[in-house]
């Protein structure tokens, strides 16, 4: 296999090409980022079979010239939020199968137009191949047993994070730019921490330790984008102040449900922050062995099966757990 990885400097991007090179079902890995000096070191560091190429995202015509000849393109590139759907449009236009990580659900109008441009070019792609969006919908549909993808009404789903080990600039301004509507109860099957509902209803936890010094610079979001330019760059900066207990994960991810008199859950939990780069490599030699079979956007669950999530975390050290509570999240 042939495969592109953008934004392979980045956090999510050096898990992932660190398990791409590693592959053997892998010819050539092209290391794609605008930091390309970082990009060459990384390539000669891996493997010969890695190349390297320095190409800004947000730029058509650079990334154009790169997706010839791909089995699959997978995009690590952030905020996702700026340049994910932009990404996709361009690997629909070359052909190429994409997944893309994702920091949210694309529009529906957003993904009206990506499906097509996809079923037109007669290849498949993915968005939203994280941790929340990502791993929260594998574990709705697969390790839920009431049948989470039928109560998708009232699931609720959290993504817990220890800031010192886990997300690059890109997430961290991601975070930086989510409207919080205040603390939140943790939810049942999350680490322990403070917990904060997004307005879209999702709870972001945070270690207890650094989460008050965490909604201090995240509130410099009142000063509008410079503001918020500014918390990210402070929240990656001052990382190392936000470390939780000995024994906490880098991230966790999970989803509760109603079921009967409680409540159902599946949770993952990650204690040194590589699933979703790991996720995103599986997923898309996944994707590249499906191509000329399915075209259009694909759910993530769809592509990757309960067995093959269960491989993935366990190749992380990571934990799946699921069960039901009486408490009420």
């Amino acid at each position: 296999m042939k495969i592109a990885l953008l934004g392979a400097m980045g956090f999510v991007g050096q898990a992932a090409a660190r398990e791409l090179a590693a592959r053997p079902e892998v010819r050539e890995l092209i290391l794609v980022d605008y930091d390309v000096r970082q990009a060459k070191k990384l390539a000669k560091a891996l493997s010969p079979k890695c190349r390297y190429a320095m190409a800004d995202a947000g730029r058509v015509p650079e990334l154009e010239r790169l997706l010839g000849g791909l089995d699959a393109v997978a995009n690590a590139v952030g905020p996702c939020a700026e340049y994910e759907k932009g990404i996709l449009m361009t690997c629909a236009a070359a052909g190429a199968p994409a997944i893309s990580i994702g920091d949210g659900p694309l529009s529906e109008s957003d993904r009206r137009e990506v499906h097509e441009a996809f079923r037109r070019a007669g290849v498949p792609a993915v968005p939203g191949c994280g941790l929340l969006p990502g791993w929260t919908e594998i574990l709705s549909a697969h390790f839920l047993r009431s049948g989470g993808e039928r109560k998708l009404g009232n699931m609720r789903r959290f993504l817990f994070l220890s800031p010192d080990r886990f997300g690059g600039y890109s997430f961290f301004r991601r975070l930086a730019r989510t409207p919080q509507r205040g603390p939140a109860p943790a939810p049942p099957g999350a680490p322990g921490g403070i917990y904060l509902e997004t307005e879209t209803g999702d709870l972001l936890g945070l270690p207890a330790e650094g989460a008050a010094l965490f909604r201090r610079i995240a509130g410099l979001d009142v000063f509008g984008a410079v503001g918020r330019e500014f918390a990210a760059a402070f929240l990656l900066w001052l990382r190392r102040s936000l470390r939780g207990m000995a024994g906490t994960p880098a991230a966790a991810a999970g989803v509760v449900v109603p079921a009967g008199d409680g409540f159902e859950t599946a949770s993952v939990t990650d204690p040194d922050g590589r699933l979703a780069g790991v996720t995103l490599a599986r997923a898309a030699l996944l994707l590249a062995g499906i191509r000329g079979k399915e075209k259009g956007l694909l759910p993530l669950p769809g592509l990757v099966g309960r067995e093959e999530a269960e491989m993935i975390a366990a190749s992380c050290g990571a934990r799946i757990a699921s069960g039901t509570v009486q408490e009420r999240p």
